[in-house]
């Protein structure tokens, strides 16, 4: 009787050029951001992103995915969203959060997915995680802080645009692979 085969237990894929669909907030909310004490110096602030969903590692897909997604997010139609944060929290890395449920943002996440997927975009990932800004990657151990504490006002503005991004992982650098605006209803 011949032996059972040997399973090897393969490391897991670590992301190298992971692709998302992003708002960045617009430059007055990028500087109002970036003097946080709490915020990463090192970071550029047109770095600054909240992840709407995580699609799929560019480096592991085949070519033809990319072109796929753009021709799907070609045909996707919503409106303008409010984003709002109110408080710092450190778990892993530090992150700009609120505990109001952002309803409109996730339903945008929720319509967004759908479409994607109606259009039978490439989607590996497809996570839509909660929104958030992470402003420093190392954490700083400092635990949660409201804004209203801290005698700061909330971070808010309202989502015009979204992008494709590619993140290259360990080079601080973002690639844009496409920009679409959100419209209002009527427009």
């Amino acid at each position: 009787m011949a032996s059972p085969p040997h399973h090897a237990t393969l490391p897991p894929v670590r992301a190298r050029n992971p692709l998302y669909v992003m708002a960045k907030p617009p430059p007055e909310v990028q500087a109002v951001i970036a003097a946080l004490p709490r915020n990463d110096p090192g970071r550029g602030p047109d770095l600054l992103h909240v992840t709407l969903i995580s699609l799929y590692d560019l480096h592991y897909a085949p070519p033809e995915w990319l072109p796929a997604t753009i021709a799907a997010l070609d045909g996707f139609a919503a409106p303008p969203f409010p984003l709002r944060f109110d408080r710092q929290e450190n778990h892993k890395a530090v992150t700009l959060r609120t505990r109001e449920p952002l309803a409109e943002a996730r339903a945008f996440q929720k319509a967004l997915v759908d479409h994607l997927l109606r259009e039978k975009a490439p989607i590996m990932d497809g996570t839509t995680p909660e929104p958030h800004i992470t402003i420093n990657y190392r954490g700083d151990r400092l635990g949660s802080q409201t804004f209203g504490a801290l005698k700061l006002p909330p971070i808010e503005w309202t989502v015009r645009d979204i992008l494709l991004m590619e993140s290259v992982v360990g080079k601080t650098t973002h690639i844009e692979h496409g920009r679409w605006a959100l419209t209002p209803p009527g427009d």
